[in-house]
């Protein structure tokens, strides 16, 4: 019924959250600094960064579900580097997490929540590294070949639709002019 990999699909979620939390945490920060809402609205601020969590675990497991058929199509090394960039993910986020609760804290709440603004920023970093490793994977490295199935599939074991080869960079000239 739906044989689509669910790991491509999933990491679209932990990118977005993470992207999108360190402005909302500064944007929250500033209006209860300057009292335009409540300390309780530090609340939102904390379901984003444990939806950022779960969703990182989640499209961890569900890459290492993909694993076995995409290391037959890439390098192990290149799959490695991608896959240990996405397992610091869900701990980069779990901390996220536990800070933002102490955001709750009745002794330097302020504070707490700066520091979440911060090292969420910071975390971003960690963050894009991982979706440029995966984007390496599919786009330069064709790991989405793994799942091709019928007569894609058949084109690709012919030779007759290049698949790039992560273990060389330099490949064959193309003959056909025709696109």
């Amino acid at each position: 019924m739906f044989d689509l990999p669910l790991h491509p699909i999933a990491v679209h979620f932990p990118i977005v959250l993470g992207i999108i939390l360190p402005v909302v945490a500064l944007a929250v920060w500033w209006a209860i600094r300057k009292d335009y809402l409540q300390q309780k609205a530090w609340v939102l601020v904390v379901f984003l960064a444990l939806a950022y969590g779960v969703s990182s675990f989640v499209a961890v497991e569900l890459g290492e579900d993909d694993e076995d058929k995409v290391e037959k199509v890439v390098s192990e090394k290149v799959f490695e580097e991608h896959e240990e960039a996405g397992e610091l993910i869900p701990w980069v986020a779990s901390g996220l997490f536990l800070i933002s609760l102490a955001g709750f804290l009745p002794k330097n709440s302020n504070r707490m929540r700066l520091a979440l603004v911060v090292l969420s920023l910071a975390a971003v970093i960690p963050l894009a590294n991982t979706g440029h490793t995966g984007g390496k994977l599919v786009y330069q490295y064709g790991a989405a070949n793994a799942h091709l199935s019928g007569e894609y599939k058949a084109l690709v074991e012919s030779g007759k639709f290049y698949v790039a080869n992560a273990e060389s960079e330099d490949h064959e000239s193309d003959d056909d002019d025709d696109h």
